[in-house]
């Protein structure tokens, strides 16, 4: 029987969960990117990216195939500045799971999404 999209997802999710604290817990203001950007390059490659460039302004370039058609995925890594850290909630940083919930600056705006884009890369690259 073959997978479904879903069931590779749901096979792959301990590592994105993984991946997605992961960069929230780096702290990346506007400029000062470069961490993350190298964890997110090093995640790209460990799971089956073909080609990972950080280009000279400090974006992530994946490809995967060389295909006639592209597939593009866009986002942005930087955070706004959390302010007076005693208003949280929460540490900004830990990425901490609660109740299924994952908490952290920049985990909606839009590390959570640059994440996902990540994997559903390599989704579909096992999918041919």
């Amino acid at each position: 029987m073959s997978s479904t999209y879903y069931q590779d997802a749901m096979e792959v999710k301990p590592d994105l969960v993984k991946f997605m604290q992961d960069i929230i817990r780096i702290p990346s203001l506007s400029s000062e990117e470069g961490a993350v950007v190298e964890r997110i390059r090093d995640e790209m490659l460990r799971i089956g990216y073909d080609e990972v460039t950080i280009d000279p302004m400090g974006n992530v370039i994946g490809r995967i195939g060389s295909g006639p058609r592209v597939i593009a995925f866009d986002g942005h890594v930087d955070i706004v500045d959390v302010g007076d850290p005693s208003l949280w909630d929460r540490d900004p940083y830990s990425a901490e799971i609660e109740d299924g919930i994952l908490y952290g600056r920049g985990t909606s705006d839009m590390k959570g999404g640059v994440a996902s884009s990540v994997y559903a890369g390599a989704l579909l690259k096992k999918r041919g």
